[in-house]
């Protein structure tokens, strides 16, 4: 299974990976983000959200309460998947300017470990 990088900002990440089932794809997104502490929270087939923490309490104490979410969108053309990170926070979810800028670090930190994980 090989990950190669073809877009990048700062809220999301695509990435084409080749050399996998969908279900081998699947169980090790799993396993990726299961080890970045991102449990899986909801599964649409092509869109996975993997989400940390509360967002009510978020919302309520901001910044000082953890909370991160990813989206995961999948395509497939040809035995070549296409996956898009998506780092799914508003302003206010992010906990204001200093939560919005931990978030989008941590966002690249888990893109840069999702391309070696994959890589691997």
């Amino acid at each position: 299974m090989k990950a190669t990088l073809i877009d990048f900002g700062k809220d999301a990440a695509v990435y084409t990976i080749d050399g996998a089932t969908r279900n081998e794809l699947e169980n090790k997104l799993n396993l990726f983000f299961g080890s970045q502490d991102l449990p899986l929270k909801k599964d649409n087939g092509n869109e996975k959200i993997y989400e940390k923490g509360n967002k009510f309490v978020r919302f309520l104490f901001g910044v000082f309460i953890k909370y991160f979410k990813v989206k995961i969108q999948i395509e497939e053309s040809s035995g070549t998947f296409t996956v898009k990170l998506i780092r799914d926070m508003n302003l206010i979810l992010s906990g204001g300017l200093v939560g919005l800028n931990a978030s989008r670090k941590k966002f690249g930190e888990i893109s840069d470990a999702f391309k070696m994980y994959f890589s691997a």
